[in-house]
């Protein structure tokens, strides 16, 4: 039926691959030409620049773009939830259906009577939010220490 954790996950590959490959090419871009330069000088050939040179240097904001798409995931919720299945049941399987912070909350947030039903929904939701924080600041401090290290190497 195209109902699971595999839907979910093809769901969020698509949506956050462009993000992180648009980030790791700007933090390519970023290597300096000294850099490139220097190791076709020393007889390095196109690839062999690139995996050893261009790729090292970049490590960090490469490393970056993956948590920053990450947090994009965590916090993705309608898309996901259209397809997860919303089953409370946890499976083995990719092909059976499940559940996710955000889509708990977005699917239960208006059937939510009683006081402890609606704080547990918002204590939810400040996780997921607290996850999210946590993961751009990490990538947040990885991009900050690539461009740092660019400008130094640089100079």
């Amino acid at each position: 039926m195209g109902i699971g954790y595999l839907a979910a996950g093809l769901i969020l590959a698509v949506m956050t691959f462009p993000y992180i490959i648009a980030i790791s090419r700007e933090s390519l871009l970023e290597v300096p030409n000294d850099q490139r330069e220097a190791a076709l000088a020393l007889g390095a050939t196109r690839w062999e620049s690139t995996s050893q040179v261009v790729v090292p240097y970049a490590r960090l904001g490469i490393l970056g773009s993956v948590f920053l798409g990450l947090a994009r995931a965590l916090g993705e919720t309608m898309a996901v939830t259209m397809v997860i299945g919303n089953s409370p049941t946890i499976k083995a399987s990719l092909f059976a259906p499940g559940y996710t912070i955000a889509a708990v909350v977005a699917n239960e947030f208006t059937e939510a009577t009683g006081q402890i039903y609606l704080s547990s929904l918002v204590e939810l939701g400040l996780v997921l939010f607290l996850i999210t924080i946590i993961v751009n600041a990490l990538a947040r401090l990885l991009v900050i220490a690539t461009s740092r290290k660019g400008t130094a190497h640089s100079a």
